[in-house]
């Protein structure tokens, strides 16, 4: 029951949520500091603010024309996704394609929305109101047919007037409407959340989001363009737990060929900790060294010795203390001697067997090698240094419960890996003072080979050649090389009956190829750590049919 009355969160939530893809020519602009914002909660556990309704609304419709759009509809026995949408609108009771849906709800749109989770299943909304009468005429609507409320009780007060609906005989609200600020915005709860509402309409502003500092000094750093934003409070137990950063706030902008994210959070650590997040310019570009066929590429372009104190958060606590067992001296013998500009490419094995389905995802029983193949490389300041270091690889690696060799491959000393699940990634110091590591076996030879020629280009794709370009870490996983990669499989990778296999798993590339590519750039601003999270589109031509409103 609980699950279905939460229409007011869904109202702005669903908008949000199911959109992605297209946008105007002009950016949206921040919420002004008098809308939404000022009657949710400083202390909520999450809130999200959306600046106009109508438009997220209009992006919605174009959504439904994306194929894994359609895909996924028919997947839920719907013809098209089209037919989906107009389904969950009917349920609903309220268009959220249709700005004129909307007002005829008495809702105003453009005056923006918002959300708050306030925990123990608590929920409140706060809409634009354009006319009162009908917007308490949809709620009472939507209380007696969802909710089987049907008895409305009308309370004056404080703050502004209460609306409420129970069902007969309950001396407790199922649903509740409280018009505050003469009429222009409604808070609105359900259940448990209705005894919010009048503490919120009259909260001191000092109490409300837009006071908050953590969240303002965030929208501050971060881009104004924007459609929503999301603040999650450090410490609320909700996604961001105590003794981390102060809070959390994402903001989010569709345009027509992206949706991206932007996070901000305030470092919490010195600000010299940061410095590992500052692009050096001159970074070597080593991304014409990896396999042409790489379908995720990553490079940092910080200064790799600044790691000294992250390096532990990133490879987590197992590694850690391995690390830290087998004696290793991480700063001086790796981050040190490594220059700016470290790449990493992964591939599509071409041996990877298909047939088996998923594997599990536990480094301890699966090999990721079997599927994928791995290349890293960096420059070094100094080779010799690192010689030494891989010198103690053998017997470093027995604390990380693996075996390591050195063999010589055509006249190159190289270090090979294996463990109980098969082979690791392998080692090697290039001619040209470079420090490779690789796996299989063979793509440690390829990438030997191709070391000793000029650095090609094509690995990043020159749509996406950008992404990243003044962050320290960039990471690019180009969707239609990966989808390529597994078409162009050869037959024995399916196994027995692959081809039925083969073309389920086609069907659903195809259905997904207006998805392009997923970036992300993480770097720092001020004192804060910051990254942008996008997934790219390929934009398809437009339907010529006109999706009309849905009938409540």
């Amino acid at each position: 029951m609980f699950r279905r009355a939460w229409f007011p969160t869904l109202l702005l939530l669903l908008a949000v949520a199911g959109c992605s893809r297209c946008g105007k020519d002009q950016g949206p602009v921040a919420p002004s500091a008098s809308g939404p914002a000022r009657y949710l909660p400083r202390d909520a556990q999450a809130s999200v603010v959306i600046h106009d309704l109508g438009a997220l609304g209009e992006k919605l419709a174009r959504f439904q024309h994306l194929k894994v759009a359609s895909f996924a509809a028919q997947l839920q026995s719907f013809s098209s996704a089209e037919g989906y949408v107009n389904a969950v609108m009917r349920q609903m009771g309220v268009d959220l394609r249709s700005r004129q849906a909307l007002e005829a709800a008495g809702l105003a749109p453009e005056k923006g929305a918002g959300a708050a989770f306030l925990g123990e299943s608590r929920a409140v909304s706060v809409v634009g109101v354009k006319d009162a009468q009908k917007l308490e005429e949809t709620f009472a609507g939507f209380a007696r047919t969802r909710l089987g409320a049907s008895e409305r009780k009308e309370e004056g007060g404080a703050g502004g007037k209460l609306v409420t609906f129970s069902r007969p005989g309950s001396t407790t609200a199922a649903l509740g409407l409280f018009f505050i600020d003469g009429g222009q915005f409604a808070l609105l709860g359900v259940g448990p959340s209705v005894a919010s509402l009048r503490p919120l309409a009259t909260q001191p502003e000092d109490k409300a989001l837009t006071k908050e500092p953590v969240l303002t000094a965030s929208l501050a750093r971060l881009p104004s363009k924007r459609d929503f934003h999301v603040y999650l409070p450090g410490g609320a137990g909700l996604l961001v737990p105590a003794g981390t950063v102060q809070g959390l706030t994402l903001t989010g902008l569709v345009e027509e060929r992206a949706l991206t994210m932007y996070a901000d959070a305030p470092w919490p650590d010195t600000k010299p900790s940061l410095a590992a997040l500052d692009p050096v310019k001159d970074a070597v570009d080593l991304r014409g060294f990896l396999p042409q066929d790489s379908f995720l590429v990553a490079r940092f372009q910080g200064d790799p010795s600044h790691l000294d104190g992250v390096w532990p958060y990133l490879v987590g606590d197992y590694l850690t203390r391995a690390v830290q067992k087998s004696g290793l001296d991480v700063k001086a013998e790796v981050l040190d001697n490594f220059k700016p500009g470290t790449v990493l490419g992964i591939s599509l094995s071409p041996k990877v067997q298909l047939g088996a389905g998923m594997p599990a995802l536990d480094l301890r029983r699966t090999n990721p090698f079997r599927f994928v193949n791995l290349v890293a490389l960096s420059d070094l300041e100094n080779p010799e240094r690192t010689k030494g270091m891989l010198e103690k690889l053998p017997q470093l690696a027995t604390d990380f419960g693996a075996k390591v060799e050195a063999a010589d491959l055509k006249g190159q000393r190289v270090y090979l890996t294996s463990y109980r699940a098969g082979e690791g990634a392998h080692f090697a110091l290039a001619p040209n003072g470079k420090l490779l590591v690789a796996s299989p076996q063979s793509q440690l030879e390829a990438s030997l080979a191709a070391l000793t020629q000029k650095a090609a280009e094509g690995q990043v794709a020159a749509d996406l050649k950008d992404v990243g370009k003044d962050a320290a870490f960039s990471a690019v996983l180009d969707l239609r090389r990966l989808s390529d990669s597994v078409k162009n499989l050869p037959s024995e990778a399916w196994g027995i009956g692959g081809f039925a296999i083969k073309a389920t798993t086609v069907r659903w590339l195809e259905a997904t190829d207006d998805l392009r590519a997923v970036t992300l750039a993480v770097s720092r601003k001020e004192r804060a750590l910051q990254a942008e999270l996008s997934l790219r589109l390929t934009p398809t031509a437009p339907s010529s049919t006109t999706t009309q409103p849905a009938t409540p």
